[in-house]
C-alpha cells in the first residue's frame, strides 16, 4: 500500500508546484477588471475537490488483493 501513496504524494507535490506558478502568473499578469479572481478561485476549488476525492479513494482502496491479468494472455 505504501508505493501508491508515495506516488500520490509525489504527484501532489508536482501539482502544487505547477498550480502555485499558475496562480502566481494569473495574479501577476491578469487584468484588473477581468474575471481573473473568479477563475483563480474556481481553479483552486476544482483542484482541492479532485485532491480530496482521489485521496479518499486511494486511502480506502484494498491494495492487498491480487491483480488478475489473465484477460491479456
Amino acid at each position: 500500500m505504501i508505493i501508491p501513496v508515495i506516488i500520490y504524494i509525489i504527484f501532489l507535490i508536482i501539482y502544487l508546484i505547477f498550480a502555485s506558478f499558475a496562480i502566481f502568473s494569473a495574479k501577476r499578469f491578469g487584468f484588473v477588471g477581468d474575471a481573473t479572481k473568479y477563475v483563480t478561485i474556481i481553479f483552486i476549488l476544482f483542484g482541492l475537490t479532485l485532491i480530496i476525492i482521489s485521496g479518499v479513494y486511494i486511502l480506502g482502496a484494498n491494495w492487498n488483493q491480487d491483480l488478475d491479468l489473465t484477460i491479456f494472455s
